[in-house]
């Protein structure tokens, strides 16, 4: 970006002072010290989380329900020496990986792979850190793209901490959804250095390489909007060069095809997820991939006209997560004034403006529009979520208008934005004042605070338009004022840990330990029907015991097919042991234990085992008529077996059978079995592609048995089955994303030996 002229240094120094400013500038030149300071900036921002002890991000309904036990999850299975493809403790088993819940996103494997706890769960510490890290990563990558758009170092701070604690990325908690939005400006970053002509290629294929990491993140609506903002930022680089579009369509298809195979780890499991399973969407049913959401809940979860008022002042409407700052405006809109000429202030701001309209959904045409004609946006229900490339262009704007201030004491509209800060802040404060004579409602804090911020921030910009103040005190004012700024709106998500100071989630993750610790005391693999607990939190994930529901967006449809809700459903799947708060909820019950959270634990005494053989089967015609056949109550299930279309042939005989699960992980599944003569094995585990079964160390096929089941035909006498789940759409998925990794490699090493 174009600076404009700077004023000169005062001449007029001793030879100390002059020794000084020389150490001093080249202390600030040297390469570490941006990323140095950022590191401390954002350490020092989240002091509560990396200085005390005492409070924590986590404390969430979502985050201690759902986020956190999947994270514990996935650190189990990484300490077992395995990747967690699959999750048996939820819903009979679904695909994790397939579930696009953040397994396959690199930046999260480090973490997982940290020493654990004596208990071996997640201490709130470990995830304090962790939150840290995913913000600072956000804060550098802000950074660099300023820093690669010739900002200063302090306008470069200031960019980094604007992107990182400000507007929906700074209000963001959810893991998933943060990983792919700390990544957005290393896309844009290397996007801008191929279209400024260096490096071309290589810088291509980096940003393509970026945006598939986002893909791989664990959510797709971040990586959705974008894509199409990068296609949007190309095709604004191919009207730009002119007779040069040719190469500049190579290039963006380079980058595509990059972000292709890199996200493939992901994409492609999960888009074999969505076309077998069902997902909630906000309406009273879940539907299926082939189904439109419906625009309504795109309307449900747009940003409403009212709340742009937190642009500049926080919480004053429910939805605040467009807040950025005072500070932050005020120099977004200087340097929209002062360097317009500039190509990459007009870019910023078109993806800035950009996303404010389209966040705004349902009041803005243009968004609706978009949900007709583009594949994929119609998946993405929450409009407001594109505030994240609000923020990133106003946070490129915002270090631009600071780099402008810095540079130069001659700007006219420094003075203009000064007189109009002081007449607002003076404003705020005279309107505080005299409501309270007039028997109004007072202003809120939040209010007052901004209304101080203006007055600091306008003696900052009158000082340094009178030259009263120099070069770099001007960039430290700015930094500190954002700071304070954005800590009454992200910091305030710190929450205390002291009980009674709010409402708290945070005893869920301990209060059923000692249920948990029976459970798994039991014979066998257990499964718990967790009726008062697992509607809204993820039990079985955060203490490694199976739990026949979960809380989730979506369920494989086979499962959903089958009655697991009734009586016969929970017996044939396996169902132990109920948790109520009340009496036995059904007859066959038996209570076995009293949590100390109040919650019994009862004994299912007609429930099958988790593994039995069968020696009749019984086809249907399709499955579709698979669920009618299996709710019958003249049909037998602990003795036949209900497939779709043709059968394999078994013996039914008088003999004693035995089948039981002797060894488990989170991918593997072994089961001990002796047959009297040629029957079926079922195993009381959700069916589903990528599984593979060997009996005696022999291949066999898995048969989708009872709707939803899996079932293995073997001889008569003992045999050793043992299930493997090794899915083709995560191996050739993983293969794509390792061959983007190295494409991306090679275009680099190749056009660096061609330089």
């Amino acid at each position: 970006m174009s600076p404009a002229k700077s004023s000169s240094p005062g001449v007029h120094q001793s030879p100390a002072a002059r020794i000084a400013h020389s150490l001093l500038g080249r202390f600030w030149q040297f390469r570490l010290v941006g990323p140095l300071c950022m590191l401390l900036l954002v350490c020092g921002f989240c002091w509560k989380l990396t200085l005390s002890s005492g409070y924590t991000w986590a404390d969430d309904p979502d985050i201690v329900h759902m986020d956190v036990p999947r994270l514990q999850f996935q650190r189990v299975t990484w300490h077992n020496h395995e990747f967690p493809l699959w999750d048996p403790h939820l819903w009979c088993g679904q695909p994790f990986l397939g579930e696009i819940v953040g397994a396959a996103f690199p930046l999260n494997w480090p973490f997982f792979r940290l020493p654990r706890h004596a208990t071996g769960l997640f201490t709130l510490d470990a995830l304090n850190w962790y939150f840290v890290m995913l913000h600072l990563v956000g804060a550098l990558a802000a950074f660099w793209l300023c820093r690669e758009l010739e900002l200063s170092l302090a306008a470069s701070l200031l960019g980094g901490m604007v992107y990182s604690f400000g507007g929906f990325v700074g209000r963001t908690l959810w893991p998933e959804v943060l990983s792919s939005l700390v990544l957005a400006p290393f896309v844009l970053l290397f996007l801008v250095r191929a279209l400024r002509g260096r490096r071309e290629w290589s810088n291509a294929a980096f940003s393509g390489l970026f945006l598939g990491f986002a893909w791989l993140s664990g959510h797709h609506e971040i990586p959705i909007y974008l894509s199409f903002t990068v296609a949007a930022v190309w095709a604004y680089g191919i009207l730009q060069r002119g007779r040069e579009c040719k190469k500049v369509v190579g290039l963006a298809g380079v980058s595509f095809v990059v972000t292709a195979l890199t996200s493939a780890f992901q994409t492609i499991p999960g888009y074999e997820y969505a076309r077998l399973a069902v997902r909630w969407v906000g309406l009273d049913y879940p539907v299926g991939w082939d189904a439109k959401i419906p625009y309504r809940i795109h309307e449900q979860y747009s940003l409403l006209p009212s709340s742009l008022v937190n642009l500049l002042v926080p919480w004053i409407t429910p939805q605040a997560e467009i807040f950025t700052g005072l500070v932050a405006v005020v120099l977004a809109v200087i340097a929209v004034i002062v360097l317009w000429h500039d190509r990459w202030v007009r870019l910023f701001a078109c993806i800035g403006l950009g996303g404010l309209l389209l966040a705004l959904g349902a009041w803005d045409p243009i968004h609706g529009l978009l949900y007709a004609i583009l594949p994929l946006f119609e998946k993405a229900r929450t409009p407001v979520r594109l505030l994240a490339l609000f923020q990133l262009g106003v946070a490129v704007l915002a270090a631009a208008g600071l780099n402008a201030v810095q540079r130069s004491t001659s700007l006219p509209v420094m003075r203009k934005a000064a007189r109009i800060l002081f007449a607002l802040g003076g404003g705020i404060f005279v309107i505080g004042t005299a409501l309270p004579e007039l028997r109004q409602p007072t202003l809120p804090e939040f209010a007052y605070l901004a209304g101080l911020i203006a007055l600091l921030f306008a003696g900052v910009l009158a000082a340094r338009f009178r030259g009263a103040i120099s070069f770099r005190a001007v960039g430290v004012a700015a930094v500190v004022l954002v700071c304070i700024e954005l800590s009454s709106y992200s910091a305030r998500l710190f929450y205390d840990r002291t009980p009674g100071q709010r409402t708290t989630f945070l005893p869920d993750l301990t209060r059923y330990h000692d249920i948990a610790d029976f459970l798994r005391s039991q014979p066998g693999p257990s499964r718990v029907y967790a009726m008062d607990v697992t509607d809204s939190f993820n039990l079985g994930d955060w203490e490694g015991i199976d739990t026949l529901t979960g809380y989730g967006a979506g369920v494989t449809s086979n499962m959903m097919a089958l009655d697991w809700a009734s009586l016969r459903g929970q017996n044939l799947l396996g169902v132990g042991y109920s948790l109520s708060r009340n009496a036995a909820p059904r007859p066959d019950q038996t209570l076995v234990f009293h949590g100390s959270s109040g919650l019994n634990v009862f004994k299912n005494a007609d429930a099958f085992p988790r593994a039995w053989v069968v020696h009749r089967i019984e086809t249907v015609a399709s499955a579709k008529d698979l669920p009618g056949r299996m709710n019958d109550p003249a049909f037998d299930a602990r003795h036949t077996a209900l497939l779709a279309g043709s059968g394999p042939a078994v013996d039914l005989c008088g003999g004693t059978d035995d089948a039981r699960i002797s060894r488990r992980t989170a991918n593997t599944v072994v089961v001990e079995a002796r047959l009297s003569c040629r029957g079926m094995i079922i195993l009381s585990d959700t069916w589903y592609p990528g599984w593979t079964a060997r009996v005696d160390g022999k291949t066999v096929p898995i048969y989708q048995a009872d709707v939803a089941l899996r079932g293995v035909v073997a001889d008569a006498g003992p045999h050793r089955l043992e299930f493997r789940y090794r899915p083709l759409s995560a191996i050739l998925g993983g293969l794509l994303s390792a061959l983007g990794i190295l494409c991306a490699g090679g275009i680099w090493l190749w056009e660096r030996r061609r330089a």
